[in-house]
């Protein structure tokens, strides 16, 4: 499996594909130290209990929550072991596995990872286990992974359109024929049992290219369809993940449904790390057909922020050459 990336001001993106396909990517700071990362474990505190849902305090000041199967087994204040089952996303805080009661103060139990590190460990955890990986440098790669991670509706190959959008209460996926049944108008229910069978496959991958999971709702297209097939398909796609996936029947309204664990943070959701990193990578582009010229990169409060402490403790060439602004539109500006 190729893996590619690149590193500048601190920050870095990267992707692991398998013939030509995205299937994993990640973006953010080369090292990241925050205790709230999928997998990371650490000694966290107990802070208050809410039926069965229990807030905890890790070491770094931030909040998380847990299931509690008996909330009378542990006390507030107690000292848990914890690891990292999801991270936070939209309004939602990181959720944790409990591992055990501990002692002594909050502290990191598992060493920090690098981006590429924790790629790779995604990697072994939902693809393959003994997965081999094998270093590359392709700018347009990473384009294109980054591109479909954050943008996973798309054509299917040979006609036809899988719509992925992200609600509050579930993943909803619309099937639409399009033109895969141009031809085949003697054959129409052969083309639609053809189509959702390769759109299935392809969203398994999308998924977990964009990090998206919960409940997965999917509209199917046609009727009588082969339950058993379609739901062999998503668990096989899922690879080393698919014992993790909880499937259900075809229901009498024609949709697939599905639930898959979270994990990472889903790359739809905007935060202004993300964004910062889009307006640094889009001045890198910018300096190459302005060599030697001053650029000034202009944001909104926040996102300038981030690209300010991107550039304070840079050594990357092109720092001494950038400037920050905060405005109300984002943008590259070539100064004279």
């Amino acid at each position: 499996m190729k893996l590619y990336g690149e590193q500048r001001f601190g920050l870095m993106r990267a992707c692991l594909a398998r013939d030509g396909l995205p299937l994993l990517y990640a973006e953010g700071p080369a090292l990241d130290t925050s205790l709230t990362l999928w997998g990371t474990r650490s000694v966290a505190r107990l802070t208050a209990k809410s039926g069965r849902i229990g807030f905890l305090k890790l070491a770094d000041g931030q909040e998380a929550m847990t299931d509690l199967s008996d909330p009378n087994a542990l006390n507030e204040g107690t000292a848990v072991e914890v690891e990292i089952a999801a991270e936070a996303r939209a309004d939602k805080l990181p959720r944790v596995r409990l591992l055990g009661v501990s002692d002594g103060p909050p502290r990191r139990l598992s060493d920090p990872l690098g981006l590429m590190e924790r790629l790779k460990q995604q990697a072994r955890r939902l693809i393959d286990p003994q997965v081999r990986f094998e270093p590359a440098e392709d700018p347009d790669a990473l384009d294109i992974a980054e591109a479909q991670a954050t943008q996973p509706s798309f054509d299917l190959p040979g006609g036809g359109y899988l719509s992925i959008e992200a609600t509050r209460a579930l993943i909803a996926c619309d099937i639409d024929m399009g033109r895969a049944g141009e031809g085949m108008i003697h054959t129409p229910r052969q083309a639609a049992k053809r189509l959702n069978e390769v759109a299935v496959e392809e969203l398994v991958r999308r998924l977990r290219l964009s990090n998206l999971a919960g409940l997965v709702v999917v509209d199917l297209i046609g009727n009588k369809h082969n339950g058993e097939k379609l739901t062999g398909l998503v668990q096989s796609a899922f690879a080393a993940e698919g014992r993790a996936i909880a499937c259900g029947p075809i229901t009498r309204f024609g949709t697939l449904e599905f639930s898959r664990p979270w994990g990472a943070q889903p790359h739809m959701e905007e935060t202004p790390l993300r964004a910062a990193r889009r307006l640094l990578w889009r001045a890198v582009a910018e300096a190459r057909s302005d060599v030697g010229g001053r650029l000034r990169l202009r944001a909104p409060g926040p996102v300038a922020d981030q690209v300010r402490q991107c550039l304070k403790d840079s050594l990357d060439p092109l720092t001494p050459r950038l400037s920050v602004e905060t405005s109300s539109i984002t943008e590259v500006v070539p100064l004279p």
